[in-house]
């Protein structure tokens, strides 16, 4: 799983040289914006930011064990739907906004770099992590959680592939996610 781990970690950082250096000129935005904000003033509102939100996401991880036992919720499906939503509301809104602007390429990019940041970045650093601190974190998923992984691959591959998006297309999108959050709504988890 270490291996695994690493090679996905390599990963990242090619795609990291491919987005920032290789083909930078593909993710440019034509009508460059001026930034309105000095960057020092960024940084540091980035960085008060973070701190909030790491201390507000303690409290939100504390409380799961107390709502999963009072209302029946499976760990899984507020890890893997509540959890995501809520997170990324902003990263929602932003998509949506852009989207709405006419600038599909961003909308795309935001909504489908975060997945492959957690695939390529997240996910093997809690390998290495649990690895580095003698904790059992590995890759070794359930069968059911792959299964449904390579379905939404398959279909966000077959809406991608068309140049020109359409209503249905954002139908199957919805309709997939809403299927994998009935799978885990009902999934008998299992310790292994």
């Amino acid at each position: 799983m270490i291996g695994s781990a690493l090679i996905l970690r390599l990963m990242y950082v090619h795609l990291f040289i491919f987005q920032i250096k290789t083909y930078a000129f593909l993710f440019a935005d034509e009508d460059e914006e001026m930034a309105s904000l000095p960057f020092w003033v960024s940084m540091a509102g980035l960085v008060i930011v973070t701190g909030v939100i790491a201390l507000i996401s303690r409290f939100l991880v504390d409380s799961i064990d107390g709502f999963c036992e009072s209302t029946g919720v499976s760990k899984t499906f507020i890890g893997l739907i509540i959890l995501p939503i809520v997170g990324n509301a902003v990263e929602h809104i932003t998509a949506i906004s852009v989207a709405m602007k006419d600038k599909m390429d961003l909308a795309m990019g935001v909504a489908i770099g975060s997945c492959v940041q957690i695939a390529l970045f997240v996910i093997p650093l809690i390998v290495l992590t649990g690895w580095a601190t003698d904790k059992n974190m590995t890759l070794n998923f359930p069968h059911f959680e792959i299964i449904l992984l390579i379905m939404s691959v398959i279909i966000v591959s077959i809406c991608l592939s068309n140049p020109k998006g359409n209503w249905l297309e954002g139908s199957l999108l919805m309709t997939t996610y809403c299927m994998i959050a009935m799978g885990f709504w009902y999934e008998k988890v299992v310790d292994f």
